[in-house]
């Protein structure tokens, strides 16, 4: 007589599935945990990526590279044309992108261009280049899902921005943070070279990583830009921190493309972030997305990545006290920053 072989039983069966999902289940968080830090290493090697660029840039020009800019003269019909290409349009060269930057015409500006488009239409090409080193890949948000130009380009955005300080309203108009404009703006021909950072190189922030946001369908997080009035007008103790206590208490949206546009300078775009609100903390625009309180925000848990002029890249905490975190926000406030207090 031939054996009869035991099968498993329905009670079995059940137990050994609930031994696997229990399993899955605590896998499956360490596994999110080990590409969440890769990503976050991605991220670091593209900051890192322009410190090295920023840094080539001042051993060629003996400056840091212009936030932007403004051209006043000129003739028809380039006069008035704004040279409002950003900081990271102008590094290309020193990112093995020389293809790129000789491809973008600099005798017109780009996107915001008053001659009719003239700008967007000519570095059409260039500016809907999406650069991977500009990319967080932490951030799925799109920043702008449209297109541009005649010929129906898209938007190429970015994660990253150069830190233009505190409000310059305070501040003469001038930007507090280690950049510069070209001619026609208030800082006309006061270039930023390192000599000019005064508070030392390891202490100031270069740039910083944003939330892109999501084209206008303001879902919740740090993507969002809220309207905010800046009405202190410096007669607060200290102003700056009056404003971002006014921007956290604001309750209307009113810009979703933060990143949007990575070759223009307009601030909450390609160009600058600002050292007013703390990391994931809410951001606001008064009045309009490119002069703001556009802050540093990530996906990455419990901060942002700051890239610092000396080159190094720091994981800053959202629980930053606000005088360090506007403190490495300026190149020559004189703040005597601890780097143990972010």
């Amino acid at each position: 007589m031939h054996a009869r072989r035991r099968g498993f039983t329905l009670i079995e069966l059940l137990v050994v599935i609930a031994i696997i999902a229990v399993l899955i289940a605590l896998l499956l968080p360490a596994v999110q945990a080990a590409r969440e830090a890769a990503r976050r290493s991605q991220c670091v090697n593209n900051m890192k990526q322009f410190g090295l660029a920023i840094h080539n840039y001042i051993s060629t020009n003996d400056t840091l590279p212009p936030s932007g800019g403004w051209n006043s003269g000129g003739t028809a019909p380039n006069w008035g044309c704004p040279q409002n290409q950003s900081m990271k349009a102008r590094i290309l060269p020193f990112m093995e992108l020389t293809a790129a930057y000789n491809a973008m015409n600099w005798s017109v500006g780009v996107y915001n261009d008053p001659t009719g488009g003239l700008g967007q239409e000519i570095n059409a090409t260039v500016i809907s280049m999406t650069i991977n080193t500009f990319q967080c890949p932490s951030d799925g948000n799109p920043g702008n899902t449209g297109t541009f130009s005649s010929q129906a380009r898209p938007v190429a955005t970015s994660n990253y921005a150069n830190n233009a300080g505190t409000v310059r309203n305070y501040n003469g108009g001038y930007m507090t943070g280690p950049c510069w404009f070209l001619g026609g703006h208030s800082q006309i021909g006061v270039r930023v070279t390192l000599a000019g950072v005064t508070d030392g190189t390891s202490n100031t922030a270069m740039m910083s990583e944003w939330i892109k946001g999501t084209a206008g369908q303001n879902k919740p997080g740090w993507n969002l830009c809220w309207n905010f009035t800046q009405n202190q007008n410096g007669s607060a103790a200290n102003p700056n921190q009056a404003d971002f206590q006014g921007c956290q208490a604001a309750t209307s949206i009113q810009w979703d493309y933060k990143g949007e546009y990575w070759s223009e300078h307009d601030g909450g775009r390609g160009g600058a972030y600002w050292h007013i609100t703390t990391p994931n903390s809410r951001s606001c625009v008064a009045g309009s997305p490119w002069d703001g309180l556009v802050g540093a925000s990530s996906w990455h848990s419990g901060g942002a990545n700051v890239l610092f002029l000396d080159g190094s890249v720091k994981f800053v905490k959202n629980s930053v006290a606000y005088a360090p975190w506007t403190g490495i926000g300026t190149r020559n406030g004189q703040e005597v920053v601890d780097a143990s207090s972010y």
